[in-house]
């Protein structure tokens, strides 16, 4: 289980959280939402959703929880977080670039 934070040089981070198939995933700066809460336990439920899909569809995620400040990514226990991270942080990469397009 890690322990620290860890920053990528887009400014995103990702620290653990207490349940280790969890990571929690910021961006200090920027939201991911305007408002609120969402919530995504299948690929079927975030499909109309471009973050949460674009998420569910790196292969081990199995849960998605967005709110504004961050988003928390769960993966299926057997999937190595090696494996997983850098794919979620070019998925939330590309959704803030495109997010904040000016």
């Amino acid at each position: 289980m890690r322990f620290w934070k860890k920053a990528s040089a887009s400014g995103l981070q990702s620290q653990p959280t207490p349940n280790p198939n969890s990571l929690k995933f910021t961006a200090p700066g920027r939201t991911f939402i305007d408002k609120g809460l969402l919530s995504f336990r299948s690929a079927e439920e975030a499909a109309a959703h471009p973050l949460a899909a674009a998420l569910f569809a790196i292969e081990g995620v199995c849960d998605v929880l967005i709110l504004p400040e961050f988003v928390t990514v769960t993966k299926r226990p057997y999937v190595p977080w090696d494996a997983l991270e850098a794919s979620v942080m070019e998925v939330l990469r590309t959704y803030l670039a495109d997010r904040f397009r000016s």
